[in-house]
C-alpha cells in the first residue's frame, strides 16, 4: 500500500443529488481524493490519483445543510475515505448534527478506523469491495496488500445490526466464475452482494480497455443471490 501520497487529501468530487448511490436514498455523495489500491480496472482513476481539484469543504457543508429537509442521507466514497481520518470524522460528526443518515463505501483495509467510526455511531450503512479471493488481491488491487486487515473489516461488518453491502466488480481478465464462488464463500447468508460488472471504458490499466465486459446473464445464473449490477 506504499502508494498512498500523504498530499492528495480533500474532497474532489460532490454529487448534490443521487438516486443510485445509496439504494431507497436520495443522497448527497462526497468522494475524498486519494487511495492505497492501484486496481487496473478502477473507473476513478482521477479521483485515486488526485488529478482533481480539491473543492471547498465549507461550501459543500452549507450547501448540504440548505437541502437537508430534501436528502434522505449522505455518502461518503473515494478514493478511500478512511486514508483522511480526522478530515473524515469531522464531517460525519457535522452531518450527524443536521440529522442526516450516513453511508461509507470502503475497501476495508482500515479496519482501526471503521471500528472508531461505528462505536462512534456515525455510520449507519456500509458498502465494502471485496475485490477478489484473499490469494489474488495483490493482482487486482495492483500493489502489495494485507489482507488480514481486510478480513478483519470484513468479519465486522458481516456480524453487525446495521445495513451492510459486499461489493465484487467482475473483470473476466483477471477473475473467472471460481474466484467469485470463493468470495461468496467468505460471506454470511442473507448479506446483500453486489457483482459489480467491469466496464472497459475508464479502466485506469490501457490494456483493460479492449476486453469484454461480463456476461450479466451468465453472472445471474450462476449467482442467483447476488445482486447483479
Amino acid at each position: 500500500m506504499e502508494f498512498m501520497r500523504p498530499d492528495i487529501k480533500g474532497i474532489g468530487g460532490y454529487i448534490p443529488s443521487s438516486f443510485i448511490d445509496w439504494e431507497g436514498h436520495v443522497s448527497a455523495v462526497l468522494f475524498f481524493r486519494g487511495c492505497n489500491f492501484r486496481c487496473p480496472f478502477c473507473h476513478n482513476g482521477s479521483m485515486v490519483m488526485g488529478q482533481l481539484p480539491v473543492l471547498n469543504e465549507e461550501l459543500i457543508v452549507e450547501h448540504i445543510r440548505s437541502r437537508k429537509d430534501f436528502l434522505d442521507g449522505v455518502v461518503i466514497s473515494g478514493g478511500e475515505p478512511t486514508l483522511d481520518p480526522h478530515r473524515l470524522k469531522v464531517l460525519l460528526s457535522r452531518f450527524k448534527d443536521m440529522g442526516l443518515p450516513i453511508k461509507l463505501d470502503t475497501n476495508g483495509s482500515n479496519p482501526i478506523v471503521i471500528e472508531e467510526l461505528l462505536s462512534r455511531r456515525l455510520v449507519d450503512a456500509i458498502a465494502m469491495d471485496v475485490k477478489a479471493p484473499w490469494g489474488k488481491y495483490d493482482l487486482l488491487c495492483g500493489c502489495t496488500v494485507d489482507t488480514n486487515l481486510l478480513q478483519r473489516s470484513l468479519s465486522l461488518l458481516l456480524h453487525l445490526d446495521l445495513e451492510v453491502e459486499i461489493r465484487t466488480t467482475f473483470v473476466p481478465a483477471l477473475m473467472n466464475y471460481d474466484d467469485l464462488s470463493i468470495i461468496q464463500s467468505y460471506l454470511v447468508e442473507n448479506v446483500r452482494w453486489v457483482i459489480q460488472c467491469f466496464r472497459p471504458g475508464n479502466a485506469m490499466d490501457e490494456t483493460l480497455k479492449r476486453t469484454k465486459e461480463p456476461e450479466r446473464e451468465v453472472l445471474r445464473e450462476k449467482f442467483p443471490s447476488a445482486i447483479i449490477r
